[in-house]
């Protein structure tokens, strides 16, 4: 299984129907991350097989989408959220903790508008036996790429207990 993640579109919904076009009879999900995530959602009607999910962000200032959730996917349960509630521009500290105290394989986060792809063994931070690993991913800003990052989105692949994950430039 394929999900399409964007994050950080910030009301240019242009190259989010483009992403829409390109993906849409190849996969089944695609997630927004937040920050004007009206840039996905006015096309849902568009595409009614795409399982389109998405989270607020701080700049989603209507209730359009909850600030984060859990999804299950293909039996592995992510996390997904905005980051800002965990200070990741400051550090990921917080947002691994969590992750760990959710119990989940992923967690897709937003917010930094730089990408970044990365994993955590979960018995390092518990201190128990070995039991897995965490998967996270950030897959920058779609429209205003920061410190060095170019535009772009994410690919997550998920096949059997692994979950991989690709940074795609624009």
């Amino acid at each position: 299984m394929q999900i399409l993640v964007i994050s950080d579109s910030h009301g240019d919904a242009a190259p989010v129907k483009t992403l829409l076009d390109q993906y849409a009879g190849k996969l089944t999900t695609v997630i927004h991350l937040g920050d004007n995530v009206k840039d996905i959602l006015k096309f849902e009607h568009l595409y009614p097989r795409l399982n389109i999910v998405a989270v607020a962000g701080n700049c989603d200032y209507s209730a359009v989408a909850p600030r984060e959730r859990i999804l299950t996917l293909a039996g592995r349960r992510i996390l997904l959220m905005h980051g800002h509630s965990h200070n990741v521009k400051m550090s990921c500290d917080r947002l691994i903790y969590y992750s760990m105290e959710k119990d989940v394989d992923a967690c897709l986060f937003g917010h930094t508008h730089m990408s970044a792809i990365f994993t955590i063994d979960k018995a390092a931070h518990d201190n128990g036996p070995p039991s897995g690993e965490v998967f996270f991913m950030n897959p920058g800003s779609l429209c205003e790429p920061r410190g060095g990052s170019r535009a772009g989105y994410g690919i997550i692949t998920i096949a059997g207990s692994n979950i991989t994950g690709e940074l795609i430039e624009l």
